[in-house]
């Protein structure tokens, strides 16, 4: 059962690094993206902002999953 357990954990950690990495992706093409509108025209803003805002989505998406995985490995240990 130990060997499940191990295994488990394993690949929830794994897991766990892609979200955050998936995290920090979408944050840092934020930011990028933010601070081009700054230095746009009007017509490229409003694509801009769509992205920006696909990006804040996928953040809050991939933010849940971190959640639920955590919690997944703080029952695990349990």
């Amino acid at each position: 059962m130990d060997f499940f357990k191990k295994r488990i954990r394993k690949y929830q950690e794994i897991k766990l690094y892609e979200i955050t990495s998936k995290i920090q992706f979408h944050q840092y093409t934020k930011k990028q993206l933010e601070q081009k509108i700054e230095e746009i025209i009007h017509d490229e803003k409003t694509m801009t902002i769509k992205e920006i805002s696909y990006h804040s989505k996928m953040i809050n998406i991939w933010k849940k999953n971190e959640e639920k995985l955590k919690k997944q490995m703080s029952e695990m240990e349990d």
